[in-house]
């Protein structure tokens, strides 16, 4: 079971959350309710968050205090702001801090929550993991510094777990990414794909390859964009839509900032030469 904890300062809104969803059916356990995120400490400091629903405007502690004090207490912990209306500073602030997801209370159902659950499900078991492996790897490496050192010992040290398992998940992302490029894909979906939170899918993907997600989409699709201006007869704008892009305008200003000339002259160049 995946323990749940909601919080939120209105008891009908608790409730609500109650009734919408089978809980135990779905294999999740609410294992208390709180009215604001200072009440919500017993069960953090417990480390009994896997799963935190919390209201985003509350008095005492708000959700986005309790989002950030419950990511270190519980770093596996997924979480969902909720809110009766849209405030993107506030939902902003959240991602930033490691919440998982947002909804607006009004758009909440039986569907839309059950859809959610189960996408975090997949990454606490993820996080969980990563979790044990990167303890079981400092223990050993703990054990091993307490040993008298071999002299003129010139061993390699071992890749940490972590890092292989890291570069498993990038390069399951990478083949996805390269697979959907042409559509409009978003940093959000690869993560979901990949079973793990946004902001831990940025810092492990920039640590992998070096780029950040945008810049990494961008060069693949203008790296193909290349190939089709070269060995296909499309028009510019045609090119644009097959690798993803909505805007010619825009596909033209990255294009030129990549190869420090608009599709039309690289076309046209290619032409002379041939």
């Amino acid at each position: 079971m995946y323990k749940v904890l909601l919080v939120d300062d209105e008891k009908i809104a608790r409730m609500g959350l109650r009734a919408t969803f089978d809980w135990e059916g779905n294999g999740f356990h609410v294992v208390g309710e709180a009215a604001n995120g200072q009440k919500a400490m017993r069960w953090v400091e417990n480390r009994e968050v896997d799963i935190l629903i919390t209201d985003i405007a509350m008095p005492v502690m708000n959700g986005l205090e309790l989002t950030r004090i419950t990511k270190e207490f519980c770093p596996w912990a997924q979480v969902l702001l909720l809110s009766c209306h849209s405030d993107f500073e506030y939902v902003r602030e959240g991602i930033r801090l490691g919440a998982s997801d947002y909804m607006l209370k009004p758009t909440l159902n039986e569907d839309a929550l059950k859809s959610l659950l189960i996408c975090m499900r997949g990454r606490i078991d993820l996080e969980k993991r990563n979790l044990q492996i990167l303890n079981e790897y400092r223990e050993k490496e703990a054990s091993q510094f307490k040993k008298p050192a071999e002299k003129n010992s010139k061993s390699v040290p071992p890749i940490p777990p972590e890092e292989t398992l890291h570069e498993r998940i990038v390069t399951q992302a990478t083949s996805y990414i390269k697979l959907h490029y042409h559509k409009g894909i978003s940093l959000q979906e690869v993560a979901s794909h990949v079973s793990v939170s946004r902001n831990y899918f940025c810092e492990m993907f920039k640590r992998v390859t070096g780029q950040n997600f945008t810049h990494y989409l961008i060069e693949l699709r203008i790296n193909r964009a290349a190939e089709l201006l070269t060995t296909s007869s499309l028009k510019v704008y045609e090119v644009a839509e097959q690798v993803g892009f909505n805007d010619v305008k825009h596909f033209s200003k990255q294009f030129k900032k990549c190869t420090g000339m608009s599709p039309a002259e690289y076309q046209g160049l290619y032409l002379k030469t041939k």
